[in-house]
């Protein structure tokens, strides 16, 4: 099929497989530093697993992308009739992957903050919800392109016609929320831990390098609203392998910007055990209560007196689930121990 695009010379799948690979190649390098990390402080976790099937599909899509590409997709050439249903097939199949990619990320990052950021009740059931709502809203399209039409050959091949389709409008309306509904849970994952962090009893250069770290989701929003934006591309006349390489270029940078993104804060312990390798001078650890307090109406005072182990030097870490604020700082065990008996005065619960 020859393009309508007016440039002979046009070329974008270049720059889709440049983006493609580029952004599958940093997400491999980080997640295999995440696994690193994870493995080095003995807390190897589901949301881990989670995020290497992510990982795993974005890599299928960057597959897809160069399939497509090679079959014809994104550039202004004269192909066959097979080659068209190729490049159609292999572009919808990594537009497909890059939603569940971004779904399972997004999925694994919820978990990773419900394990890692003090949380008050209404805070969990929000992620509870976004958690759930994940999977229904992101497969809702995926299921739209490919059961659109009763013969399933029609949505690859044009030619085929007297097979009822539904409406592209359909997808493209729905698609729009579900772009307006990523976009918001990428701003939300991204925002909250400032509030709850704050009130953290940390130095302040810890508490902007935690919620810089955390917030990075923010890169992935922007391209969520981009995307979307992207999307009147499927309601364009022409040729649908190359009017939508553009939609086609942000989802799949969505989809890798999630991956590395959400796991980029897990590697705080693996950069902080660098520096002590390269560096002579100790660097302080922080000792942080496991739980975090809720607040009640009645209290009571009570004077107690509390030992509080810091540890100095290499080691393992060894968090536990609950020990939350103690897993984002890395901290260590092993080496010099030092420890101090203080008296502290507690408000606590009656």
């Amino acid at each position: 099929m020859a393009s309508t695009v007016s440039d002979e010379n046009y070329n974008a799948g270049t720059g889709v497989l440049a983006t493609a690979w580029a952004l599958t190649a940093a997400a491999i390098v980080v997640m295999s530093l995440r696994v690193v990390a994870k493995f080095k402080i003995s807390k190897f976790n589901v949301d881990d697993v989670v995020m290497i099937l992510a990982l795993v599909l974005l890599i299928s899509s960057a597959a897809c992308v160069t399939i497509a590409v090679q079959a014809g997709h994104a550039r202004n050439a004269v192909i066959t009739h097979d080659q068209e249903v190729r490049s159609i097939k292999f572009y919808l199949l990594a537009q497909s992957l890059g939603i569940i990619s971004c779904t399972v990320g997004r999925i694994a990052f919820i978990m990773y903050l419900r394990r890692l950021v003090p949380l008050q009740w209404k805070t969990r059931i929000a992620l509870l919800i976004l958690l759930g709502l994940q999977p229904p809203v992101n497969v809702v399209p995926v299921l739209l392109i490919f059961a659109g039409c009763k013969d399933i050959r029609a949505v690859f091949d044009y030619s085929i016609t007297g097979v009822y389709c539904l409406p592209p409008r359909i997808l493209i309306t729905y698609s729009y929320f579900q772009g307006a509904f990523n976009t918001a849970t990428d701003f939300y994952l991204a925002t909250f831990p400032i509030y709850s962090f704050w009130s953290l009893q940390l130095r302040l250069r810890i508490k902007i390098v935690l919620l810089c770290l955390l917030s990075m989701g923010l890169f992935a929003m922007v391209a969520s609203i981009i995307k979307t934006v992207k999307l009147r591309s499927l309601n364009q006349p022409g040729d649908p392998t190359i009017k939508q390489d553009q939609l086609l270029h942000w989802a799949y940078i969505e989809a890798g910007l999630v991956v590395i993104t959400s796991s980029i804060p897990c590697l705080r312990p693996l950069f902080i055990a660098m520096a002590k390798d390269f560096s002579s001078s100790p660097r302080p650890t922080y000792e942080l209560t496991p739980t975090f307090g809720h607040s009640h109406s009645h209290t009571r005072s009570r004077v107690t007196s509390r030992t509080h182990t810091y540890v100095r030097g290499d080691g393992n870490d060894g968090w536990g689930d609950g020990d939350s604020t103690r897993q984002i700082l890395g901290e260590t065990r092993g080496g010099i121990t030092k420890e101090t008996t203080v008296t502290v005065r507690n408000e606590l619960s009656a």
